[in-house]
């Protein structure tokens, strides 16, 4: 670019010199043995006029020609990121890249990125990502003080996202900056996400120039999420159990090999808790598969809702459900099996207008490194120990002590 740019401004310089030595040439061409004070004051007028219309010409050509290269590097800039950013990448990841494209765009002080879509924030852990780049904030003038907020396609702001952006504005004291552009992320149905950029005021005609390539960015960050969107539930999809929406078995043998090597590589102990309902089949003949699968749902429902945050709960198959739970030795995974078997012993489940069933369950208990060095081992132990649950009268917790227990 700097290159291209000096050789223009040569071009320019160069050209107006030749046109004047030109003109002067063909003015002493017409008065011969003039001398040149009096060829410039009989030619000053034509030479100003050339003059000032080249370096008009040649100072349009310049503007025009870096509002081009600049809508190039703003393609360039997109191209990048659409490379750069996957569908396969979280949402968290997608959405600090759009923050720092829309710094670039806007050469912004302060910027915001918010999502706005409960369906994306499904996916997401964080909704609100902040980039400060530090700079001390420049003290407006009198005349500066109300600020101006430029709104791209005010028109899929819905009133929900627009006391959104306002509730930013005051929170980040975006009002501090003379300027705050807020561009949207809108499919045809629904805004996705909301950013909002401070920065100075910029030139006369900033806003016009910038409004193709912002409106590029944000159909091609919109269809990123929705492509994001639809691998996050397929990915999500071939780990969750339909009937209960918990983890299923494929999901649980993935995470207990990584808890497995955290634990043994950060030396902490770590439990599993294996479960099933007492008489499931019993259920099942006096009311069908239906309405056991209703129970089966609510039961996945209640149980998720009595475990820590750390806890994961799969259903293994059937009526039985697997539980590891990190950090836990055998004693904390008793009391864990015992906050849930009071629990559920306690609440009545509602399968339809007719019919309500209370249930007990079984639990078998086994935990690294007390019983075993690798998760099959223990797996299977904790198994042991729910099939001397079932043999001792059920609706009890064992754990595991031994093979002859």
């Amino acid at each position: 670019m700097e290159k291209e740019k000096k050789l223009l401004v040569a071009c320019k310089y160069s050209s107006i010199i030749l046109i004047v030595v030109l003109i002067l040439f063909y003015t002493s061409y017409l008065l011969p043995l003039t001398s040149l004070r009096v060829l410039f004051r009989s030619a000053w007028l034509l030479i100003l006029v050339c003059a000032g219309l080249l370096f008009l010409v040649f100072t349009l050509v310049e503007y025009y020609y870096k509002r081009i290269l600049d809508y190039n590097l703003y393609l360039k800039s997109f191209h990048d990121f659409q490379i750069q950013t996957l569908p396969t990448m979280k949402v968290e990841e997608i959405s600090m890249k759009v923050l720092n494209m829309l710094v670039e765009i806007f050469k912004g002080k302060r910027a915001i990125f918010v999502i706005n879509d409960p369906e994306l924030k499904k996916f997401a852990s964080n909704h609100e990502f902040v980039l400060d780049h530090g700079e001390k904030i420049r003290v407006l003038k009198s005349s500066e003080k109300v600020y101006h907020v430029r709104t791209f396609y005010p028109g899929v702001i819905d009133s929900q996202t627009k006391t959104s952006v306002e509730d930013i504005i005051e929170k980040y004291s975006l009002k501090d900056f003379s300027t705050v552009a807020i561009i949207p992320f809108a499919d045809e149905n629904r805004v996705m996400a909301t950013g909002v950029v401070a920065f100075d005021a910029p030139g006369r005609d900033f806003f016009e120039y910038v409004k193709g390539p912002v409106e590029i960015f944000s159909k091609q960050v919109s269809s990123i999420f929705e492509s994001a969107m639809l691998h996050q539930k397929i990915a999500l999809a071939s780990i969750t159990d339909s009937l209960t929406g918990l983890y299923n078995k494929r999901y649980f043998q993935q995470r207990i090999k990584e808890e497995f090597a955290k634990a043994k590589r950060n030396h902490f102990p770590i439990s599993i808790l294996i479960s099933d309902l007492d008489n499931f089949k019993n259920y099942v003949d006096k009311f069908g598969h239906p309405l056991t699968d209703t129970l089966l749902a609510q039961f996945g429902a209640f149980v998720r809702g009595l475990l820590r945050e750390s806890d994961i709960i799969c259903r293994f198959g059937g009526d039985e459900f697997i539980y590891l739970l990190p950090f836990s030795d055998s004693l904390e995974a008793y009391r864990v099996a015992e906050r849930i078997k009071t629990e559920i012993v306690a609440h009545q489940f509602h399968l339809d207008e007719e019919n309500n069933v209370f249930i007990t369950m079984s639990f078998g208990i086994a935990s690294y490194p007390e019983h075993g060095d690798t998760w099959e081992e223990v797996v299977k132990n904790a198994d042991r120990a729910l099939f001397v649950s079932k043999e001792n009268g059920k609706n009890r917790i064992s754990v595991y002590r031994g093979i002859n227990e």
